[in-house]
């Protein structure tokens, strides 16, 4: 078995596609990281004066600055995004206090017992947990970028790295008739599966792990430092930009959101990476596998968000999409729970459950399909 899983692995690692791929991925993501180059800019020293409660009189030196500049565009970056930061600290505090004050408006509407009761009282206390907004300004910007970069590429570098690597892992063997001569060794059906299968996932979690690694040591080395990692998580953005998770209710600091993050990511990677196996092993071709795959990778993601076509089927599919898991961010920036038997459960471990166990029909079904395909 550990001899099949090096020979599988190697095999999927030493294809020249996905050498050339990573390389021209590595390429652009270069390209897109100098595109963004402003946003590494270190201003923790511009920041540090502010890292304490704000007064209202910090608020009105902004507002006049404001004043003073109509477009504030024209503001060097940093400035714009302390600024923006400063003047976003009211502005967080009263989304929490009218967020808990309109779910305890619904609690008491809501009949005891209920599921809408369940679920209004289990975001209350996550709130409660929370805890309202300390009032304060914090220096976050390297971990804004590093969770900015997994989102909007790093679903695109990982997507294609595992196309590209496992799309002929049943196709290939197929096209060079070697499926009947391994399914009649005597390592051929099960061990065969389990190391194909076993490769597969190795080759995501080393996909998504150099990925990372990457992106730590880019933000890391551009920005000169990574401070931020034990501020709260709903003060994370990049300079000037809005609080993507304002309106999350998990307490969490951002490093414990990144290694929350990171769990999920891995597990969207395998997930998706044991899907394309399974494509592969219904199909002859490799192209056609890395077509069906990417189109259930990409699909909803593209229709939904790129051209907000809004279908209810297609908002469904998008949520939960494999992009989304690894992606990750949509999982924990609200609020929203899964009826299962009149009980609310949050809505990422109701996903992540689902596509852990949707993975491992698929691993079913791709073993029935490869075995049987050896009387065919």
């Amino acid at each position: 078995m550990r001899h099949l899983l090096k020979y599988e692995l190697i095999k999927i690692i030493s294809r020249k596609s996905v050498l050339i791929v990573s390389l021209l991925l590595l390429l652009v993501f270069g390209l897109f990281i100098v595109y963004q180059i402003d946003y590494y800019k270190d201003g923790s020293q511009k920041y540090k004066p502010y890292e304490r409660v704000i007064t209202e009189q910090d608020i009105a030196e902004v507002l006049k600055i404001f004043e003073e500049h109509e477009d504030r565009r024209l503001l060097p970056l940093v400035d714009r995004g302390l600024l923006q930061d400063i003047w976003d600290v009211p502005m967080l505090e009263d989304s929490y206090t009218k967020q808990l004050a309109e779910i305890r408006a619904e609690l008491r509407l809501s009949a005891p017992g209920s599921y809408e009761y369940k679920k209004h009282a289990l975001h209350e206390r996550l709130l409660m947990e929370k805890g309202p907004p300390s009032g304060q300004v914090y220096y976050n910007k390297p971990w804004a970028s590093i969770f900015y970069n997994i989102d909007q590429f790093g679903v695109a570098f990982i997507g294609v790295m595992i196309l590209i690597g496992l799309a002929p892992l049943y196709s290939e063997e197929y096209t060079t008739g070697m499926d009947s001569l391994i399914l009649s060794s005597r390592y051929g059906k099960g061990q065969l599966i389990s190391a194909k299968c076993c490769a597969a996932i190795i080759y995501a979690f080393i996909c998504s792990a150099a990925f990372q690694l990457i992106n730590l040591a880019v933000s890391g080395l551009l920005s000169g430092n990574l401070d931020g990692a034990s501020s709260p998580l709903y003060t994370i953005s990049r300079y000037g930009d809005s609080h993507q998770f304002m309106h999350s209710p998990y307490s969490w600091t951002v490093i414990q959101y990144y290694v929350i993050q990171f769990g999920v990511h891995i597990i969207g990677c395998i997930a998706f990476a044991l899907a394309v196996m399974f494509v592969s092993s219904l199909s002859k071709s490799s192209f056609l596998t890395l077509f069906i795959a990417g189109c259930i990778l990409g699909a909803p993601y593209v229709l939904n968000d790129m051209f907000n076509i809004r279908f209810d089927i297609i908002e469904w599919l998008a949520t939960f999409s494999y992009s989304q898991f690894i992606r990750v961010p949509t999982l924990f920036n609200r609020f929203e729970t899964v009826n299962i038997f009149g009980f609310p459960i949050l809505y990422p471990v109701a996903a992540v459950s689902c596509v852990v166990a949707v993975t491992g029909v698929l691993v079913w079904v791709t073993r029935r399909v490869f075995q049987r395909h050896q009387v065919t």
